[in-house]
């Protein structure tokens, strides 16, 4: 990827011209083009390179998994991580040559306040009316800011808006989450529960999607916004293979849907209840009811009929 990026900055046309630049071997530096067009990040005609835009390339690989769907998504999610966490860097490579019509359109954000900063500085230029949130740690809107909440509120119940949340069980049964959940469920907005989400994000409308300079952070002080679709199309993919196995907090399940949920992620029932505020003889009662329900008697029957009906 260093390469990589030094040929985005300097747009050297030759292995030649590159090799020289990152000051390696040119058969060196052709292996790693090689491997790169394998990727799709780039062509090689000969000695000649070809790049191409960071967010097309990322788009590629994206069809490319999609195409093979049907293995284990969360391992796929870990690949799309992986391409993510290079984006800012090969954004900013690629920005740092400005040729008029190629430039990304990005903004970055930095402080403690950052998350926040971003989302109201693009609302308040543009109606953002679906918007998908990852968000891994809650703790610092625990305790609501009343105006800026007004104003996500409001952007909420606007008629077709829709918001929806992917947070984490610890802090959703925090009791001091308790009352900005209420709040947050009272508006509208829909919520559900991963045991461990991957990394902080939002994607509004297909069209921008917000991200942390570095993949995997909870509460990131330096983001960056991409006006992109093919950018916002790979976080909303990776948004919906998460929201679909997520637990929903206002849902009509069984009441031993959200406990089978996190068992199945290999949580163990005593970490399992506690995350969902029960104690564990409540959820053992909860599993010996599912196996009454579905007419079974055993943990490895239960989660094959209950997965089965899951689809």
């Amino acid at each position: 990827m260093d390469v990589l990026r030094i040929g985005l900055r300097s747009r050297a046309a030759t292995v030649g011209e590159l090799a020289e630049l990152v000051g390696r071997d040119p058969d060196d530096v052709r292996d790693h083009l090689v491997g790169l067009a394998e990727r799709g990040y780039l062509e090689l005609r000969g000695d000649q390179i070809v790049y191409d835009v960071p967010d097309r390339a990322v788009a590629r690989l994206v069809r490319h998994a999609t195409e093979a769907l049907g293995a284990d998504v969360a391992e796929r999610l870990r690949g799309m991580a992986e391409v993510l966490d290079e984006l800012p860097a090969l954004t900013s490579a690629w920005n740092a040559t400005e040729r008029a019509g190629e430039l990304f359109d990005v903004e970055v954000f930095h402080g403690p306040s950052a998350v926040t900063d971003l989302w109201h500085v693009l609302v308040e230029r543009q109606p953002l009316r679906r918007t998908d949130v990852m968000l891994p740690d809650a703790s610092p809107i625990f305790v609501a800011d009343p105006a800026m909440q007004k104003v996500w509120h409001d952007v909420i119940r606007m008629p077709g808006n829709r918001a929806r949340v992917l947070a984490r069980v610890a802090d959703a049964t925090h009791p001091d989450a308790a009352e900005r959940l209420g709040q947050e469920l009272a508006a509208g907005v829909e919520i559900r529960l991963l045991p461990e989400p991957p990394s902080w994000f939002w994607v509004a409308d297909a069209e921008v999607v917000a991200l942390p300079m570095a993949w995997g952070e909870t509460w990131p002080t330096s983001v960056m916004a991409v006006r992109s679709p093919a950018v916002a199309g790979l976080a909303q993919w990776m948004f919906e293979g998460l929201w679909r196995r997520a637990i929903d907090v206002a849902g009509d399940d069984h009441g031993w849907d959200p406990l089978l949920r996190l068992v199945q992620t290999g949580v163990t029932l005593e970490t399992a209840s506690r995350m969902l505020g029960i104690s564990e003889r409540t959820g053992r009662r909860r599993l010996s009811d599912a196996m009454e329900h579905y007419g079974v008697n055993n943990m490895l029957a239960l989660g094959a009929a209950w997965g089965a009906q899951q689809g």
